[in-house]
């Protein structure tokens, strides 16, 4: 959780969004592929909907529990402790809820999510 979005309770919000399931589900995956929806930069990682400053925006920005999902299958490979090269992340943009970013090189169609140049 970043910056200011660290606000007392930030714990149970990560929790209510069955963040225990999206973690276990991808702790040893060796490959992951989601379907979801983008961040607007300057949007918060909970909701989307809420302003928060453009670098509290994750790199990595694929929205909702979805996202948490994403982040923590990616930080496997940081910091050497996974090869990059095995970082199998496969993302089909739906375009997802109205205030979801939209950009024409993702929506509505699959991507894979390359660490190296994050």
């Amino acid at each position: 959780v970043l910056g200011s979005q660290r606000t007392p309770g930030w714990e149970a919000r990560v929790a209510e969004m069955a963040a225990r399931r999206n973690f276990l589900q991808v702790r040893c995956a060796d490959a992951v592929y989601v379907v979801g929806w983008r961040l607007q930069r300057g949007k918060d990682q909970f909701t989307g909907r809420n302003d928060c400053a453009p670098r509290e925006t994750p790199l990595l920005d694929v929205g909702g529990g979805t996202g948490w999902a994403c982040q923590w299958y990616v930080d496997r490979f940081a910091d050497g402790m996974e090869d990059p090269d095995g970082c199998q992340l496969f993302f089909f943009d739906d375009a997802g809820p109205p205030w979801a970013m939209k950009d024409p090189a993702t929506e509505g169609k699959w991507n894979r999510w390359n660490i190296r140049s994050k």
